[in-house]
């Protein structure tokens, strides 16, 4: 049988609007890696052993050749063992705890770092703030070069810079360089949230990747809490400069274990590196014409020059489009944007409720009142796996297509959770009520933010599938930007209204939020239909590789 005998036809090449994506166009049941290609690209589509046969045979035919995956390509991240894709998935999540541990143990730090300084209390909480939206910034910048150049040396390059400049806090000679550092190091740290969720897409299929998002998940909203927990208590007992010197001990040898350990995980690079190989391969055997050598590419590229400034311009303006034109984006970001603010004002907030004047705990105590936060998620997390079987019950019944509104089957419920949970932590933060009832509400709020966040990302990326970079930078966008502004009033806000009422205030405005999941759960295909964007993947049977 011949090449093209074997090959068989496919549509048209992949619209301009499919740049950000990085997906090869495999869909999942388009595994045989010789085919052909029709419209403005035609060629056949072989392995790398399969593109050095047909070369080899064929020395004068110039017809494309795109280096695809075999079947059971053992450079797929896919095909990679279990062990291996577990081992790589769990490392990533946890330099997502990790990055929030240097974001919120800087709370643990601003009262002294105020005195050390002499500055207000809202000028040292700058330094919290500037990492997030640093945390905002970074994802604009470091997604389009973890396509151009994979995601490993963005995930190197970028934490070496949350590694170095705890060099610079810790010997911090005035507020200014604490505040420029924390800009930068959140820049730097912003790395797993632009490339862990592509991570985990890279080796995980769409219908088995439950329980890698339920890590990933519980990497982003048990981190934040967590950070207080352990930052407290080393102040106290160290003091704060000592505090940056451990962040440096933990993240460097992190850094060190990245470098040792983490291989490339984007389909697009892996096959543009199997392209370089098949042809050094012919180049040094000199046994065919330099046309056939010029016609080998891989099937991301297909011949074409890739541009970052492209690239860049792709990433910085149509995440903007998303949020101003996409009702699901819209609703995405802003939930996130409540959410990410509430978790974060919680870092000024609780040294109110449980420090000097409310409960009297010492800096290490209120620190570790954020342990209901962080167990609350974990409990969340354990439950996960009831969401994740309705999730593949849908899509048994849909014949094996993915259902995005059924990802909000949990969040339904906790949508709710939210504000009872702060309802319950507004009217209990009086010092006469005992400690650990607050500390109760705040877990049922740690629980409802991982099932709404989870629940929320999850339906945006199966919704948009192609352009779901795009509108995931323009939720994180948003997202870190709340979250960066929602510590910066939280002292004045909670001082004005006391404790019960400016939670309050927060558990009205949850209650304004919690129709979303509901509508997306029925009548979220609606909502899909009426987007041109989700519309161009509403049919949910494609899962390509990255």
């Amino acid at each position: 049988m011949t090449d093209i005998q074997h090959a068989h036809v496919r549509p048209a090449t992949i619209d301009e609007k499919h740049d950000d994506s990085g997906k090869t166009s495999l869909s999942p049941g388009d595994e045989s890696p010789s085919r052909l290609e029709v419209g403005a690209d035609i060629g056949l589509w072989l392995s790398e052993e399969e593109t050095l046969a047909r070369a080899r045979a064929h020395p004068d035919d110039a017809t494309p050749i795109f280096v695809a995956f075999a079947t059971h390509d053992v450079d797929n991240p896919r095909n990679w063992p279990k062990w291996k894709k577990w081992y790589i998935t769990c490392f990533a999540s946890f330099l997502n705890v990790i990055t929030c541990l240097c974001a919120g143990g800087y709370s643990s730090a601003s009262s002294d770092i105020a005195t050390r300084f002499s500055v207000s209390a809202e000028v040292a909480t700058l330094g919290l703030s500037m990492y997030i939206l640093g945390f905002a910034l970074g994802p604009m910048v470091l997604a389009p070069l973890s396509e151009y150049y994979g995601r490993s040396p963005v995930y190197i390059g970028s934490w070496f810079i949350l590694v170095i400049f705890q060099i610079p806090l810790a010997l911090a000679p005035n507020i200014e360089t604490v505040i420029i550092c924390r800009l930068i190091q959140g820049f730097g740290g912003s790395a797993p949230l632009s490339n862990t969720g592509g991570t985990v897409s890279d080796l995980w299929e769409r219908n088995e990747s439950g329980k890698a998002m339920m890590v990933y998940g519980a990497s982003s909203t048990f981190g934040p809490p967590f950070a207080l927990v352990l930052s407290g208590y080393i102040v106290q007992q160290l003091g704060w400069h000592m505090l940056f010197w451990i962040f440096m001990i933990i993240t460097g040898g992190l850094w060190v274990i990245m470098v040792l350990t983490l291989p490339e995980t984007r389909h697009s690079i892996i096959l543009e590196k199997k392209a370089k190989r098949v042809r050094k391969t012919l180049a040094k055997e000199g046994a065919v014409s330099p046309a056939v050598f010029e016609n080998i590419s891989d099937a991301h590229n297909k011949a074409e020059k890739r541009s970052i400034h492209t690239l860049f311009a792709v990433n910085l303006t149509r995440p903007i489009r998303f949020l101003l034109t996409e009702p699901i984006t819209m609703g995405a970001a802003a939930y996130n944007g409540f959410i990410y603010g509430i978790v974060y004002l919680f870092n000024t907030a609780f040294p109110i409720v449980f420090g000097p004047g409310g409960h009297d705990f010492n800096t290490g105590e209120w620190g570790l009142a954020f342990l209901g936060l962080a167990l609350g998620t974990l409990a969340a997390a354990a439950c996960h796996p009831l969401q994740e079987r309705y999730y593949l019950k849908c899509v048994a019944a849909n014949n094996g297509k993915g259902v995005p509104e059924a990802r909000m089957y949990q969040a339904r419920f906790g949508a709710f959770l939210l504000p009872i949970s702060l309802f319950w932590f507004a009217w209990t933060s009086y010092p006469s009520i005992p400690w650990i009832v607050p500390i109760i509400a705040s877990a049922f709020f740690g629980a409802g933010i991982y099932i709404v966040i989870l629940g929320v990302l999850n339906y945006v990326v199966d919704s948009y599938q192609t352009y779901s970079a795009s509108a995931l930078a323009g939720v994180i966008l948003v997202r870190n930007v709340v979250g960066a502004g929602f510590p910066l009033f939280a002292a004045q806000m909670y001082g004005k209204l006391g404790p019960e009422w400016a939670s309050t205030l927060l558990a009205f405005l949850s209650i304004i939020f919690a129709p979303i999941p509901i509508w997306w759960f029925y009548r979220g295909e609606q909502l899909r239909m009426k987007s041109p964007w989700a519309r161009e993947h509403f049919g949910q049977d494609e899962d390509a590789p990255h």
